[in-house]
């Protein structure tokens, strides 16, 4: 005599699988976490650099001379292209875990490499360290919440 499934009908329920396009929350929460820590540490290197005394000017190679840096301006420069970039790494999603590491990749190059730029119109030395490590906490936060979303990936 054998027992009976839990279910009472002769065969066990099973949860039907996500289809392919949804993400867990676990992602959604670490891609939201992750853009707003990445926006707050930014504006805390800014708050750092006005207390210490830095210049917060450079001088851009497209543009007038002597722009200086606001908070919004940080913000948002933190923002919208980290979103963006969380957009390309859910996209690269559909197609398999190598297009997810391969965003990361080429988002972590994108941010290290243009933080090198900024540097070399700032007015002084710390100014052009904080922005070298401006550009670098979006592309570490891309390669964080990038990890998540390999996780929950297609497995090809």
């Amino acid at each position: 005599m054998t027992a009976e499934p839990a279910t009472g009908r002769g065969r066990t329920q099973q949860r039907p699988a996500l289809p392919r396009t949804v993400l867990p929350r676990t992602v959604l929460r670490r891609a939201a976490f992750g853009l707003l820590a990445a926006t707050a540490i930014n504006l805390a290197l800014y708050a750092t650099g006005r207390l210490v005394g830095a210049a917060l000017s450079l001088d851009p190679a497209i543009g007038p001379p002597n722009h200086h840096l606001t908070a919004f301006d940080v913000a948002w420069k933190t923002f919208v292209p980290l979103s963006l970039g969380v957009g390309v790494l859910l996209l690269a999603r559909l197609r398999s875990r190598a297009w997810v590491s391969a965003v990361m990749v080429l988002g972590a190059a994108v941010a290290v490499s243009t933080g090198a730029v900024p540097p070399l119109y700032a007015h002084d030395g710390i100014t052009a360290v904080l922005l070298a490590g401006m550009h670098t906490v979006p592309g570490v936060a891309l390669v964080w919440i990038g990890l998540a979303v390999r996780r929950a990936s297609r497995r090809r």
